[in-house]
């Protein structure tokens, strides 16, 4: 167990550094597509990342519901802002 937690650390860590730098890169400056895509990236990997251990599947969950709604408020702002809906 203690195997594939190390190697979905390393696995996230990785994927963080990547899509970090490369957004820097495209000089995107909105913190919203940064959240966004991690979130994305936690929830892929987390999903592929098969048998987690009882405790560690329960707190992935709660993170995964927390993340999941964070990625929405996001989501709606921008299709909002689309639409040309004011926005707080």
């Amino acid at each position: 167990m203690v195997v594939v937690l190390k190697q979905l650390l390393i696995t996230q860590l990785m994927l963080y550094a990547v899509i970090i730098a490369f957004l820097a890169y495209l000089g995107v400056g909105d913190i919203a597509i940064y959240i966004s895509l991690i979130i994305l990236v936690y929830l892929v990997t987390i999903v592929t990342a098969h048998p987690l251990p009882p405790g560690m599947r329960r707190v992935s969950t709660v993170i995964t519901v927390v993340l999941v709604a964070i990625f929405l408020y996001f989501a709606i702002i921008r299709i909002l802002e689309i639409l040309g809906v004011p926005v707080l």
